[in-house]
């Protein structure tokens, strides 16, 4: 693979580590021979974690898909060894999915080290600047056209794409914190969620959040950019402003962290990342041939765009500037980018942090699940 930083190469060993990748599943169908050679980034990010000696848990929502992955790894990964594979059952729009993903991993294991959230398909999204439009492709992120509510209360995109890892990332974070004090290793603690450039190339900078809002998990959009009612909305088969907007909480979401953890002394990263452009199979899902055939030609193979999650989850650069990458947005390849101007604005941070934690303990409640765990 071609790429400035080259994780195959630049990686250090990860003997002794936990590893963590949410959405690490296959969900080719076998009628789509040319993609089946091919893995997603999720699958790619487990294949150069486990060669490094990493032992990763691997996410998926069904049996079915998590042996057709590891069929595809074995195929593409032969000198891996298997037993440093695991897999744990896990929908990111399901509390009681989420709740006992978790508990599993903590059955098994006393420690986390590494903690990647991708979220499932994947968009094509138009770059809107204040005169022009552009293409480029996102990665690692649901998205649909419908409206409908998860729970009866969650828009979908909110669900999938940030309430259920900041569900996740609570529960598991016993295991990071364990992590930070294991005397074998040399303590180094990440948690890397995937987002997208979407969130500040698709929305205008005086676009109206209203994550201060209680309502802002059921109805996250009030209104729409032009762009989007004159163009967006013909060209693309999903509501690609719900999405953005779920994925600006993803950033706030990584950065609302890296302040807790900060403020409880904790030296755990906690970072967000769009991989690029990438040629995945929701690329090929969700968008007609004409788009299909430029991606094929000009995206970012998966291998590619695993580079940056994991420049995010191993580099050794970070772990000597973590003041520097801290709750920071990362684009191809490691590159620090300013997010949309939403994530700094405090009084939205703090409304978001805040409705959030309200609505899943309430639904938790509601489930007889615990409550969310003090960050």
């Amino acid at each position: 693979m071609t790429t400035l930083w080259d994780p195959l190469r630049e990686m250090a060993k990860l003997q002794g580590k936990i590893a963590v990748v949410t959405g690490g599943r296959k969900d080719l169908s076998e009628a789509n021979s040319q993609l089946a050679r091919s893995s997603g980034i999720g699958l790619e990010i487990v294949g150069f974690l486990a060669r490094k000696g990493a032992k990763v848990y691997c996410t998926t929502r069904s049996e079915n898909k998590a042996k057709r992955a590891r069929d595809v790894l074995r195929a593409k990964y032969p000198e891996i060894d298997q037993e440093k594979i695991k897999w744990v059952l896990l929908d990111l729009s399901d509390l009681r999915s989420i709740t006992d993903a978790a508990d599993e991993l903590k059955s098994n294991e006393t420690k986390l080290d590494i903690l990647s959230i991708l979220q499932g398909a994947t968009p094509l999204i138009l770059q809107y600047a204040p005169n022009t439009i552009d293409s480029l492709v996102n990665n690692a992120a649901a998205a649909t056209m419908s409206h409908s509510l998860v729970a009866g209360r969650w828009e979908w995109h909110m669900a999938v794409n940030f309430i259920g890892p900041f569900l996740f990332v609570n529960r598991v974070l016993p295991l990071l914190k364990n992590a930070t004090n294991d005397s074998n290793s040399n303590p180094d603690v990440r948690i890397v969620t995937l987002s997208s450039i979407a969130h500040a190339n698709m929305l205008p900078h005086n676009f109206e959040f209203h994550f201060d809002s209680p309502s802002c998990l059921a109805n996250p959009v009030v209104s729409y950019p032009w762009q989007w009612r004159y163009i967006g909305r013909f060209i693309f088969g999903f509501d690609m402003i719900r999405y953005a907007a779920s994925k600006a909480a993803v950033v706030m979401f990584a950065k609302g962290l890296q302040s807790r953890l900060d403020a409880g002394g904790l030296p755990i990263l906690s970072l967000s990342v769009h991989p690029g452009e990438v040629a995945t199979e929701g690329v090929m899902a969700i968008n007609n041939v004409f788009i299909k055939t430029i991606a094929r030609l000009t995206f970012l193979t998966s291998q590619q765009g695993a580079a940056t999650p994991l420049f995010a989850a191993t580099a050794s650069k970070i772990k000597q500037n973590q003041n520097i990458y801290g709750g920071k947005f990362l684009t191809p390849y490691g590159k620090i980018q300013a997010p949309h101007p939403v994530v700094e604005d405090a009084q939205q941070l703090q409304g978001l942090w805040e409705h959030t934690t309200k609505e899943v303990n309430e639904q938790l409640m509601a489930l007889g699940i615990p409550p969310l765990d003090r960050w």
